[in-house]
């Protein structure tokens, strides 16, 4: 009888980790109201994260999400050197918190709680975006992720 290989969560690596549920948490977070404004009794209104440059935010954060669940996958997509990847990747994290933390000062007007956990999350993404650049250092090109962190080339 054959068993199936199933997922591991194990075998990921720390960044990925890090990476892939940070930017889940992210995108959800950009769907709550970053900024809110109440009129007594006759209501609220607010914007969410999406607004303005925040179409931005969330595409980056769709690219790094994506290139997580290549990666976990183990699909066999050229998308060049895994050293290359890893540079590409912990820049996306990086552009995140930036352009996250210009939002928040563009927008600063109202702000309400779901655009500090915003940027929490951001500088968690950011710092999974450094451990990626980590990995792909230390390994000499090897990313932690490339058979999800048995250390072969992605």
């Amino acid at each position: 009888m054959s068993q199936s290989k199933g997922f591991d969560m194990s075998k990921m690596s720390t960044a990925s980790k890090i990476l892939l549920g940070g930017g889940i948490l992210y995108f959800i977070d950009l769907f709550l109201q970053w900024q809110k404004v109440c009129f007594g009794v006759i209501g609220c209104a607010g914007l969410n994260g999406i607004h303005g440059i925040g179409i931005l935010n969330m595409l980056i954060v769709l690219a790094i999400i994506g290139m997580e669940v290549i990666l976990l996958a183990g699909m066999n997509v050229e998308m060049g050197t895994p050293q290359m990847r890893s540079t590409v990747e912990a820049g996306l994290a990086g552009g995140l918190l930036v352009f996250t933390l210009i939002k928040i000062l563009v927008d600063n007007e109202a702000i309400a709680w779901p655009s500090y956990l915003g940027v929490v999350l951001a500088i968690v993404i950011g710092y999974g975006g450094w451990m990626r650049w980590q990995e792909s250092k230390v390994s000499g090109g090897m990313t932690g992720g490339g058979s999800m962190g048995d250390g072969t080339p992605s």
